[in-house]
């Protein structure tokens, strides 16, 4: 709207459809315990169209003691195909509510609290894990329904991610499927990256004891070049053996670095990733990697938003994360 244009009000599309306000507030929030015909709705909704009125969503909040916004709040570490699938279908299921959605991802975590209290948001789903204190100083900032994932009582970084160790069980399951008796793990130098890479190891390390393969061999392999054919070479050959990437990128590095030495992937260095990336898709060879896989609990969210959204608590988040906590391989050319 440009300047010196007024900005229409609700007295305008009242004046307009010939209504009182109070009735056109009635349509445009639809009370249900006033009985308006259809007739009155339509002009209101004509009148609404031809001056592009636009409800103040601040006052409306203020009348309310809330906004009508939820915010999304979501874990750095979410990434891949399935994660964005996952992250558009809760966006699409709120907005379907009825609700305008702002995503949030989380840094730290004071910063998120001053962004709830900048909202005035009518719920938060929190998906990333927050201090107990957080998740009611979120509460304090204006919040009226805080849900999500579970709390933790210390360190959020050592909350449980079984999606995360799902990735690493398929992991070691597809390689020794193929033969492979030894694994190593490729780990990242220290990163935001660091706490997936620890609980996708513990898959990887729970999915070994269970099939009596030796404990992994760790190691650390930087994400540069020079530096990753002198950590790959460092290992030395074993015959038998595979290597874990933490994520495709560390997958990237160990194709890269097998090229520069001149082993041939996978009949000398076979790795598969995590994530399932474009890149990993288009190197050459084109990398297998493990990815959480679609879930049919998908289908449940929008009744579990709805109902955490409505103040019921019920058990259906619970089941919504223990069938996420499943992993599939996207089987390709390096292992």
């Amino acid at each position: 709207m440009g300047a010196g244009v007024r900005r229409p009000t609700i007295r305008d599309v009242a004046k307009l459809s010939g209504v009182s306000v109070a009735t056109v507030s009635y349509v445009l929030n639809g009370k249900e315990s006033q009985t308006i015909s259809e007739e009155t709705k339509g002009r209101v909704a004509a009148a609404v169209s031809e001056l592009g009125y636009v409800r103040n969503a601040v006052g409306t909040a203020l009348r309310r003691g809330h906004s009508n916004v939820v915010l999304v709040v979501l874990d750095p570490t979410f990434v891949g195909d399935v994660s964005e699938r996952w992250n558009g279908a809760v966006v699409g299921a709120l907005s379907d509510l009825g609700y305008t959605v702002v995503t949030h991802t989380l840094l730290q975590e004071a910063e998120a609290v001053k962004v709830a209290g900048a909202l005035q948001p009518f719920g938060v789903a929190l998906f990333a894990f927050v201090t107990v204190q957080t998740q009611e100083a979120i509460r304090a900032a204006g919040a009226r329904h805080v849900f999500g994932f579970p709390a933790a009582e210390a360190d959020p970084e050592a909350a449980d991610r079984p999606w995360e160790r799902a990735i690493g069980r398929a992991q070691v399951a597809h390689l020794a499927e193929r033969g492979y008796e030894r694994v190593r793990y490729a780990f990242p130098e220290p990163s935001t990256r660091r706490v997936v890479a620890e609980h996708r190891l513990q898959g990887v390390r729970e999915e070994c004891r269970r099939r009596g393969l030796p404990e992994p061999e760790v190691f650390t392999l930087p994400l540069d070049r020079p530096q990753a054919v002198a950590a790959l070479s460092a290992l030395g050959r074993m015959p038998g053996s595979a290597i874990c990437a933490a994520d495709d990128r560390h997958g990237l590095a160990v194709l890269a670095a097998a090229a520069d030495l001149g082993r041939r992937v996978p009949s000398e260095v076979a790795v598969i990733g995590a994530e399932d990336t474009v890149e990993g898709s288009l190197a050459i060879p084109a990398l297998t990697t493990a990815r959480l896989a679609d879930s049919d609990s998908l289908t449940g969210l929008p009744v579990w938003l709805e109902a955490e959204l409505n103040g019921r608590r019920t058990p259906l988040g619970r089941a919504i994360w223990e069938s996420a906590a499943s992993a599939e391989v996207v089987v390709r050319r390096s292992t």
